[in-house]
């Protein structure tokens, strides 16, 4: 299959998209607004694949490698939009509270994947990138900075601010599924 797509071959690029469509869409959807975002993300992803499958040398990396070049378009289509202007919502930093500190992975443990990407997706877009790059992918700041073209300190900023939204959000669930309980 590898090497009919590395010839330019349509059934095996088809093959290829079918096989690995699941997977590209589980990297982008963590760093889309919706699922059409993130299918132009992965779509936009393949095509670079495509482009450069040539300079995959061990196709036991198949996985890493495809992940990379979604991760990377999905960077590229955010900082086209920051340049757009897309903007943190000011409702989202006023009035922040204060909370009792609290163990992210203790608080985030509770939860299912799905459940923490749907409140991922709630976050505005500069906080969910910055957090999907740093928690998901292993980014460091300075590394996130130089490619959303950002401070290195709003990177960090950025990242504190989604821990603090997420967290508040998964206790609200949780102190709602209390109350149903009960």
């Amino acid at each position: 299959m590898i090497a009919g797509c590395r010839q330019g071959r349509e059934a095996a690029r088809k093959a290829f998209y079918e096989r690995y469509y699941g997977y590209a869409l589980s990297v982008c959807v963590a760093y889309a607004d919706n699922r059409e975002d993130a299918g132009e993300m992965m779509n936009d992803g393949f095509l670079k694949a495509f482009r450069s499958l040539k300079e995959l040398k061990d196709e036991a990396a198949l996985l890493p490698w495809l992940r990379r070049i979604m991760v990377n378009t999905a960077i590229d289509y955010h900082r086209k939009s920051l340049k757009r202007g897309v903007a943190v919502p000011a409702e989202a930093v006023a009035g922040r509270l204060r909370e009792p500190y609290l163990n992210d992975e203790a608080v985030f443990a509770q939860f299912s994947a799905e459940h923490i990407l749907a409140i991922l997706h709630r976050l505005p877009v500069p906080y969910r990138v910055v957090f999907s790059l740093y928690v998901l992918e292993g980014y460091p700041h300075a590394e996130i900075a130089a490619r959303l073209n950002l401070a290195e300190s709003t990177s960090r900023s950025h990242l504190a601010e989604a821990n603090r939204l997420m967290r508040q959000a998964l206790l609200a669930q949780k102190e709602e599924d209390y109350a149903r309980t009960k």
